[in-house]
């Protein structure tokens, strides 16, 4: 096959502080753009040669044919292959809902306007709460994200020429809600005759477990999963499984501790949940079953905001630095935007110690029960973890 030659200049633009490298589609005719990333004249004709050559040989015609359907194959094995099993899910997710809603054909063809349109057909999208006119501002953003994530990697494996502009997405920011211990208690006593469930509501509410990471817990040390160290109180995280790719731990709260070594033990999961066949539940029916119980409860709870509420709880009495090691986050900014309501620690800086009339003390005579119908003692534990 003859070579089309391909001329890139530089261009610079009165309102840009760096050289710009342009050229001419050779099917399209429309007139393509590319940051330098610097001023200097001379390293940006270097760069324009070296675009030059690789948009004239081979690799700009092999990028022009590549379906999108050829290049989610290569992304997932190559790329994606690579990551945590909900990343590869989120991966997954992202491509399905841009395949159905904008029907990508060769994978240059996507455009900033492409884009424009995938976000519009989000916001169409019916949305996960009751009575939501479309998909969450956040979910948008987060979706965009995977794609961005995909086609940058395109871009430097020289598939297409240049990744499209994607808009920013505005998400409202919610100021964190402390989670009220009796909410917490009354889904407790909901459970009561679920002595696992119970367990497994106490390991978001004291130790801040994700769904999955509670759901992957394990009884003995392994290098794939979460697991307890009951010598020395903690849980563990394995480098192999987190997303920092590095050891972490957790201590193991002793209401917590309790609770667990009360399980009867069935294989190396401290968790087993199974439907009426007995097959293991995958985690979105756990997720059902968690927000059915707190419905059933007369509260709006779920792991994610019983591990919101472990965060707030510790947020007013540790530094910030101990509270994003509890929380295991890999920036700090997390910790403290989304995790930190400080209000309790704010009134009694002025007024004083006082009772919260929406959280439970020590004192407090509510009580939940085991399955056997006996008060459990560590109750008071419980409790004094949402007093602190």
């Amino acid at each position: 096959m003859s070579e089309r030659r391909v001329s890139v200049w530089v261009q610079r633009f009165p309102d840009r502080k760096n050289l710009v490298l342009q050229w001419t589609d050779p099917d399209t005719g429309r007139r393509m753009s590319r940051a330098s990333g610097t001023a200097n004249r001379k390293e940006a004709e270097k760069l324009a040669a070296d675009l030059e050559y690789e948009l004239t040989h081979g690799k700009y015609q092999e990028a022009s044919r590549m379906t999108w359907e050829r290049f989610r194959e290569l992304f997932e094995e190559e790329y994606a292959a690579g990551t945590r099993p909900d990343t590869r899910r989120n991966y997954e997710a992202t491509f399905d809902l841009f395949e159905r809603l904008c029907k990508p054909g060769r994978l240059r063809a996507i455009t900033e306007r492409t884009i424009s349109l995938f976000v519009a057909a989000m916001r169409k999208e019916p949305g996960r709460r009751t009575g939501s006119d479309g998909m969450m501002a956040s979910t948008i953003k987060v979706r965009l994200q995977f794609l961005h994530t995909a086609l940058a990697w395109a871009f430097r494996q020289k598939m297409i020429t240049a990744v499209p502009g994607f808009p920013t997405v505005k998400v409202p920011k919610t100021y964190p809600q402390a989670v009220p211990t009796e909410s917490v208690e009354r889904m407790l006593a909901k459970s009561k005759d679920d002595p696992q469930m119970q367990a497994y509501l106490l390991s978001g509410w004291l130790a801040g477990l994700r769904l999955n990471e509670a759901l992957a817990l394990e009884w003995e040390r392994t290098e794939t999963a979460p697991y307890l160290d009951v010598g020395r109180r903690r849980i563990v995280f394995p480098a192999n499984f987190v997303k920092a790719v590095k050891d972490q731990w957790l201590p193991l709260d002793p209401a917590l501790q309790e609770v667990l070594e009360r399980l009867p033990q069935h294989g190396p999961k401290v968790f087993r949940f199974v439907n009426s066949r007995g097959e293991p539940l995958r985690s979105g029916a756990i997720s059902q079953r968690v927000v059915s119980l707190a419905k059933r409860a007369g509260v709006r709870l779920t792991m994610k905001s019983l591990r919101t509420g472990f965060g707030c709880r510790y947020a007013g009495k540790v530094p910030a630095q101990v509270l994003q090691r509890l929380l295991r986050h890999g920036n700090i900014r997390t910790s403290v935007e989304f995790y930190t309501n400080v209000d309790d620690a704010l009134e009694e800086a002025v007024f004083g110690p006082k009772r919260n009339d929406l959280r439970n003390t020590a004192e407090t005579e509510t009580r939940w029960h085991d399955s056997d119908g006996d008060v459990s003692h560590s109750q008071e534990s419980v409790n004094r973890a949402g007093a602190n």
